[in-house]
């Protein structure tokens, strides 16, 4: 339990006056256990033995647990089966169904993405076609984003690692940019012990000067008639609402069921002693002129494209693909978005794009990781369908001990889901899991 006397004086003096008569509901609700939430991957089915309570009202693949398990050792977190997330910032589904209500091909910019709940999330709403890009600017927190994309499988992301002002350069191209912005993170104080220590006004107000240069080159990049989606996790109005009344944008009017949120003049709160959830922020803009459709005239690749040659026995739909070169780095990039990953390319910094799918040496292909957690690597390839224990170890980067008659490249899965390569040899077994995403703990 959280003690009250840890928070600034500051804080709760800010707080008493925002909230008055339910400022005591709103402390008491500091002390309670928060939450824990997960959210399922529609593309990768597989009974869990998560302790599920019940779903999350705004979110329909979402469900709060009973307790918090160790999710380091279950096989399937890391198979990319679910996200664990913060149950209130999965509010961005019930906007997505309000702005994209017919899911239309749109391009997406999540301009602050680590560790990637968002981009996850909406590569789960967006159809195939449509393009995401997920920036994060933090080398070790652009790792983290790459790691839960790949996880998610997907094909149609680029990441990029690029400061925000580089986006302006894109000028007009995006349909929808989400930015969840840096902020003083009062809305996690109860499961963030740091975000306490390091709260003060004065960051507050950092914060606030570094929201307001974030959302102009976010409406730089945004096409006319596009959305913005503006996001904290803080309960301060200097960082919301006021941020949003003085860009000049259209509120986009939005009708949000009532889950127990409050409606600001701008955007929805959050609080935690009216939701099952986090303190959360949420608004959402149109940018004036235009209609909000897609724009669509470099949806088509310009230039001579290269059809996959040694992938194509791994990759379903491989003729939906174009084949890209980068160094001895093979990519499989959609059609859908090849025309556009040319373009952001010369203009941003580029960590991943469609599916990094393996290298070559001599006359060997060697499978990435990426491609083994992709939703497109191929069902009927070779596998050895692993137990709990097996899985585990497997996952550690251990030498597997196991029996089969298979030899070459095969699939290592749990539950009918794929967890990396093994490549079988004649008097061993060598585990391709990454050295990097190994479990250490024990």
């Amino acid at each position: 339990m959280t003690n009250p006397t840890i928070y600034p004086e500051a804080f709760l003096q800010r707080m008493k006056n925002y909230m008055g008569n339910d400022f005591e509901k709103f402390l008491a609700s500091l002390n309670e256990a928060s939450p824990v939430s997960v959210r399922f991957n529609p593309n990768k089915k597989a009974e869990t033995k998560l302790p599920l309570a019940e779903p999350v009202p705004w979110c329909n693949s979402a469900n709060y647990l009973t307790e918090r398990p160790s999710f380091t050792f279950d096989p399937l977190f890391h198979a990319g089966v679910y996200y664990v997330q913060e149950a209130s910032s999965m509010l961005l589904e019930q906007v997505w169904k309000q702005i994209n209500p017919e899911n239309k091909t749109v391009r997406v910019l999540d301009l602050c993405a680590a560790p990637g709940g968002k981009s996850t999330h909406l590569l789960s709403l967006m159809n195939e076609e449509s393009l995401l890009v997920s920036n994060e600017i933090i080398p070790n927190r652009n790792k983290i984003l790459q790691e839960n994309v790949v996880k998610w499988g997907n094909a149609n992301a680029i990441i990029s690692q690029n400061k925000t002002e580089d986006f302006a350069a894109l000028e007009n191209f995006f349909d929808i940019v989400v930015v969840d912005a840096p902020c003083s993170g009062e809305g996690l104080f109860r499961k963030d012990k740091d975000a306490v220590q390091e709260w003060s006004e004065r960051n507050v107000s950092l914060c606030a000067v570094r929201q307001q240069e974030i959302m102009q080159h976010a409406m730089a990049c945004l096409a006319s008639g596009g959305f913005l989606i503006y996001s904290t996790c803080t309960f301060e109005p200097e960082e919301n609402d006021e941020r949003i009344a003085e860009r000049g944008m259209r509120n986009a009017e939005l009708e949000i069921p009532d889950y127990g949120q409050v409606k600001t003049k701008y955007g929805y709160q959050f609080y935690p002693h009216k939701i099952k959830g986090e303190g959360f922020y949420m608004a959402v803009l149109r940018k004036d002129g235009g209609d909000g459709s897609p724009k669509s005239e470099v949806r088509s690749p310009k230039s001579e494209v290269r059809s996959l040659k040694t992938e194509v026995t791994y990759l379903l739909e491989a003729e939906s693909f174009v084949e890209y070169i980068k160094n001895e780095f093979l990519f499989a990039i959609p059609k859908s978005i090849y025309a556009d990953f040319l373009l952001l390319e010369k203009h941003l910094y580029i960590r991943h794009a469609g599916i990094y799918t393996g290298t070559v040496k001599g006359k060997d292909f060697l499978p990435s990781h990426d491609l083994a957690l992709s939703n497109f690597c191929k069902r009927d390839l070779p596998s050895v369908e692993l137990n709990r224990e097996e899985a585990i170890s497997f996952l550690r980067s251990e030498a597997p001990k196991l029996k089969t008659l298979l030899r070459g490249w095969c699939l290592a899965t749990y539950k009918g889901v794929n967890l990396g390569w093994m490549k079988v040899l004649d008097n061993r077994i060598n585990n391709y899991f990454p050295k990097e995403l190994r479990i250490l703990k024990r």
